[in-house]
């Protein structure tokens, strides 16, 4: 998308939704309609979206409706992020599964279990389209939310391997995406979650490539025909490189430095032998890579990271090129949390599963959306402004902070939105995130919607 596509509501919420098929034009118009309310304010409630009551009550409608599906609202978008794909030699197709956390709404219908079987919601797995060098999100490739169905009891090993499995949701994926185009080079990028041998396998039989963190150690043989585990043939492999690596803040740690070495060799993965579904394909050639520290400061784990890939290499540029695309993973992660924070799909207030759901066809292209306005943020910081920037919302800006707009860069208007949205701009601060330049972007919108009513009052 344009610039202006993506920054502006209306123009967004047409080019994402206005080729939905849901049987009925008055419907698809209404998903437009509601997709641009939802754009201007992500976090709000669906009342307040809606601003009325009658919109509020036909929104309720839509998501009733049996031919407003999931699928139905996601198509466009999907179609979109493939056409996109399609534009570049290569791109990395980040795959991660998230629960949704409805524990709180105790009456809401149609919810399974999650995490340890104590907590109710659902769970969704996402596949975002990832340009490799920028990170930029082009879009999701494909997602799909699923209830947690338990394994009967009493299940044998062999019943497991005959019957449909949580797991197989990884190699679904990949499949529905489809082949790998003549011109383009496709990387099913993810974490230990995806070390599944079928996985892997269905990867490679429709011509796509994997970069997954192993987590399995699995039956290997050596090009020499020596059988053996994984993790101890790879650890027995002497260091190629050494690099000094920079580790970003996640999940309570705090962002550090340290110095990682290299390592690779090549291997062939034996299938499983107690899965009669598996175990009669053939080994799986793969690129195994391992990075690793030699020391952590007290309370942090050692990193090291096992790293399978379908991308044969024999540099240590091509080994340290598949790192970074493993370290792109964190980009769905991010993704997901837009999609609890920024769009709040925990928090709507719909009695059922399936609302929820259909929902959740309107908020993923704009948890998308806010990735996007990030991007943008990043994208050929040193052009002027008023080359992308639409006129009258740099005008506002500019006045606003005391510049002119003809002086104004790219990355000076996206840090003054940010400023507006609580970034400090100290120096040693890392770029903006998505949730300070959001918060800013809403200033500068009800500073814009200022504007226009104070021209309509001097008429």
């Amino acid at each position: 998308m344009k610039t202006q596509e993506i920054l502006d509501p209306e123009q967004w919420a047409e080019a994402t939704f206005g080729q939905t098929q849901l049987k009925d034009m008055r419907r698809t118009r209404r998903a437009v309609t509601t997709a641009a309310h939802m754009a201007e304010e992500p976090a709000a409630s669906l009342p307040a979206q809606a601003q009325t009551w009658k919109d509020a009550k036909a929104v309720y409608r839509l998501l009733d409706e049996p031919n407003v599906t999931f699928d139905a609202l996601m198509q466009p978008h999907w179609q979109q992020t493939r056409l996109r794909m399609d534009t570049l030699p290569l791109v990395l197709l980040v795959q991660d599964t998230t629960d949704l956390d409805l524990s709180h709404r105790r009456k809401m219908s149609g919810l399974g279990e999650i995490g340890n079987g104590n907590g109710r919601g659902m769970y969704l797995q996402t596949v975002l389209a990832v340009e490799p060098d920028s990170r930029a999100v082009l879009g999701c490739a494909y997602q799909c939310p699923f209830i947690r169905i338990p394994a009967p009891k009493g299940e044998t090993r062999a019943q497991r391997c005959r019957r449909e499995k949580e797991t197989d949701i990884w190699h679904q994926c990949v499949q529905h995406i489809g082949p790998s185009p003549a011109s383009s080079v496709r990387v099913q990028v993810a974490d230990r979650g995806a070390d599944i041998f079928e996985f892997l396998h269905v990867c490679r039989s429709i011509d796509t490539h994997f970069v997954v963190r192993a987590t399995q150690d699995r039956r290997v043989q050596t090009q020499e025909g020596t059988l053996g585990y994984l993790f101890e043939q790879v650890r027995s492999q002497p260091s190629s490189d050494v690099r000094p690596f920079d580790l970003p803040a996640r999940h309570g740690h705090q962002a550090r430095s340290t110095t990682l070495y290299l390592s690779w060799t090549s291997l062939e993965l034996l299938p499983p032998r107690n899965d009669s579904r598996l175990n009669k394909l053939p080994p799986l050639p793969v690129w195994v890579i391992r990075v690793w520290e030699e020391g952590a400061p007290k309370g942090e784990e050692l990193l090291e990271w096992i790293l399978l890939t379908s991308l044969v290499g024999t540099t240590c540029e091509q080994a340290w090129q598949r790192v970074e695309w493993y370290r792109a993973r964190w980009r769905v992660e991010d993704y997901h949390h837009c999609l609890k924070t920024g769009c709040r799909i925990e928090e709507r207030q719909v009695q059922s599963a399936e609302r929820l759901i259909r929902l959740l066809g309107m908020l993923s292209p704009l948890a998308v959306r806010l990735l996007q306005v990030r991007d943008l943020s990043r994208q050929a910081p040193e052009s002027p402004a008023h080359e992308v920037i639409e006129p009258e919302t740099l005008t506002i800006l500019a006045a606003h902070v005391g510049l002119l707009p003809s002086t104004m860069t790219v990355e000076t208007f996206w840090t003054e939105i940010a400023r507006m949205g609580g970034f400090l701009a100290r120096r040693g601060d890392g770029p903006p995130g998505w949730k300070t330049l959001w918060k800013g972007w809403l200033h500068l919108q009800a500073l814009l919607e200022g504007a226009h009513l104070a021209f309509h009052l001097r008429l």
